[in-house]
């Protein structure tokens, strides 16, 4: 699902149509509001009892906005009651964020730079966003590279060199082990979060590094699988996507 429903109706025939007939693993792509417009429709048409599962990607929201996504303060107590429980089905994917004393002290200095050189600006006490982090190693990816193409006796106006020195590397950044495939492209960490229904507050529970390609459960943390399940839900309903597999109590009259 994406962003674009343009109602109520919108998202309500989307989601009858798409996962009331045939899915059970739903991955939004929306900003934060439609998300929970989507999960608070969810709910009333009761997707979130545990037989379906609603993956978020959220690659760019603070940490205070992750942490409680279902709630608003200039919303009705319905509704937030609706969507916290809602949210219970819903876990979100977002870019691993370093935890590192060296990056705390590049994020301070970030933010203390940002108040000198911006006045009308100011992180406040939000944290830095990542991509910050990941254009400081950006910089840093290309000056390797540049300097052992002059140590090559290359030419520094020669990018297709300088570019073909920066694949299938990997060293270590502000943001932690930084690994450039043979392609180009960053394998990125990324975090899962997951409501804890103690705390009504999203935590990682668990962190994949594309480096090393695995996925690590955070010690302490667990999956709070809705509808108090030990696991996550089986491909199919129990009763089926149409119910047809669950028949009514009393047979039909003859």
């Amino acid at each position: 699902l994406k962003d674009g429903a343009q109602g109520d109706k919108d998202i309500e025939n989307i989601l009858k149509k798409e996962i009331g007939t045939k899915l059970s693993v739903v991955v939004l792509c929306a900003s934060p509001d439609s998300v929970r417009e989507i999960m608070i429709k969810a709910h009333e048409l009761n997707f979130d009892n545990g037989e379906y599962v609603f993956f978020n990607i959220d690659l760019f929201s603070s940490h205070n906005a992750t942490a409680r996504p279902w709630f608003r303060q200039n919303d009705t107590e319905e509704r937030n009651v609706k969507a916290r429980k809602a949210y219970e089905s819903l876990m979100t994917v977002t870019l691993r964020k370093p935890t590192s004393p060296e990056y705390r002290k590049f994020s301070e200095e970030v933010k203390a730079r940002a108040a000198t050189m911006y006045k009308n600006f100011s992180y406040g006490e939000q944290e830095v966003n990542s991509f910050v982090g990941a254009f400081h190693d950006a910089v840093i990816l290309y000056a390797l590279a540049l300097n052992e193409t002059i140590e090559a006796g290359g030419n520094v106006s020669d990018g297709l060199a300088i570019t073909r020195r920066m694949w299938n590397r990997t060293f270590e950044g502000i943001t932690g082990t930084v690994s450039i495939d043979e392609n180009g492209d960053r394998n990125a960490d990324y975090s899962l979060l997951d409501l804890n229904p103690e705390t009504d507050r999203f935590e990682v529970v668990a962190d994949y590094f594309g480096n090393t390609k695995v996925y690590t459960a955070v010690d302490g943390k667990k999956i709070h699988w809705a509808g108090g399940r030990d696991g996550p839900p089986p491909d199919t309903p129990k009763c089926g996507f149409d119910g047809s597999l669950c028949p009514p109590e009393k047979p039909f009259p003859e």
